[in-house]
């Protein structure tokens, strides 16, 4: 017997199958499948089977998003004191003292796009600058070896051996801004520029390569506007640093910028240097020589600037160091009757993520500006106190 095409009961005799037809007369269909909490089970089960499948989904995404992404916020606050003197210094700062401070937040991002590709991409907020919104940088990486970058300010192209030589905190021109020693000449600070970074050709070596089609001062910050037309130079450097030998690296860089107007004049200069590091020494040495600024000038200006630096790290905490700084300054095929120097004593204590320094600068014989001849008995001494916190 069957009942509905679903129930077949075992029925021995026929007082079974009448006993059964009984049963079923007197009992509701309902009640004997339970139709209605039947389908109230079904309902609950595969609700909660969604859930758990929606919960895995979002899960699996945010596993996924943080498997090709990884998102990082560093940063630091520093404060400074100062304190200098000045002989003879024409155009020299108002004060002798002074208290300073400076912050900057940096938020990265870097990971897989669907391709195949690797990604990195920041920003930097920085204080100190004319734009908050200052360092920033997108790279795309088909490959482990290249990248093919968009920067501002980023110290890319010659900029890689411009940097060379080591330094306990800071380099020469960076400590105090008053050492008469002028920076090298380069298409990508305070600018937007594209480029490329290409890896191990040599021995650890990094080839990186960066053009700039508009040189302008007021460097154009949104991305759907055109720059006013007051296009003053264009231009293209290329920076090379290689690692022969364990410990000494040597780099090499060259920037050609072309003029478009006529109070701008072409600009080109070429660096070449090396830094040998043998724990607890390092050691190194530059040569730059450009022709040409990025600012408006009268006459033809050539400079020759030589540097010389060393640290010794007495412990994991304590680093001594100093540097040494020519400049020759030619204006209109006349040399300078003297030669700006400057000298540099550090000493840094490392505390972890807190560093405090004291440096000392004295310079002789600087010139009142960057488009003038060193003065001779133009003399700067600075004390530079600073406590850095990272995080």
């Amino acid at each position: 017997m069957q009942v509905f095409g679903c129930f077949k009961p075992h029925m021995r005799n026929e007082s079974d199958k009448v006993g059964f037809l009984y049963w079923m007369h007197h009992r509701p269909v309902r009640k004997l499948f339970q139709v209605k909490d039947l389908s109230k089970s079904i309902f609950v089960g595969t609700r909660k089977k969604i859930v758990k499948l929606l919960a895995a989904t979002a899960m699996a995404t945010l596993l996924s998003n943080a498997a090709h992404s990884q998102v990082t916020v560093s940063g630091y606050v520093e404060m400074t004191y100062m304190n200098g003197g000045w002989n003879g210094a024409t155009n020299s700062p108002a004060g002798t003292r002074s208290l300073g401070s400076e912050s900057l937040l940096k938020v990265a991002g870097k990971g897989k796009m669907s391709n195949g590709w690797g990604y990195e991409a920041f920003q930097e907020f920085e204080s100190d600058e004319t734009y908050a919104f200052h360092q920033r940088y997108i790279g795309l990486s088909p490959t482990n070896d290249i990248t093919l970058f968009y920067s501002f300010d980023g110290q890319k192209g010659s900029e890689i051996s411009g940097r060379i030589t080591p330094f306990v905190t800071e380099r020469n021109q960076d400590i105090t801004g008053q050492s008469g020693i002028p920076e090298y000449v380069d298409i990508t600070s305070g600018q937007n520029f594209v480029g490329f970074d290409v890896m191990n050709v040599g021995p650890s070596g990094q080839l990186s390569v960066v053009w700039n089609p508009n040189m302008d001062g007021t460097s154009n910050t949104g991305s759907d506007r055109i720059l006013p037309a007051t296009k003053k130079q264009q231009g293209y450097s290329v920076g090379y640093k290689v690692t022969p030998v364990t410990g000494l690296t040597i780099g090499a860089g060259l920037t050609k910028i072309d003029a478009d107007r006529v109070d701008f004049q072409d600009a080109n200069a070429k660096t070449l240097g090396f830094s040998y590091a043998s724990a607890p020494f390092a050691i190194g040495a530059q040569r730059i020589k450009q022709e040409g600024l990025k600012t408006s000038q009268a006459a033809a200006q050539r400079d020759e600037v030589d540097i010389i630096s060393a640290t010794y790290a007495v412990n994991k905490e304590i680093t001594i160091g100093g540097s040494y700084a020519t400049l020759e300054r030619t204006l209109a095929g006349v040399k300078s009757s003297v030669d700006t120097k400057s000298y540099n004593a550090a000493i840094a204590y490392n505390l972890g993520p807190v560093v405090a320094s004291i440096n000392y600068e004295n310079s002789y014989d600087t010139p009142a500006s960057g488009t003038v001849a060193p003065t001779s008995g133009r003399d700067v001494s600075i004390t530079k106190l600073k406590v850095r916190a990272n995080y």
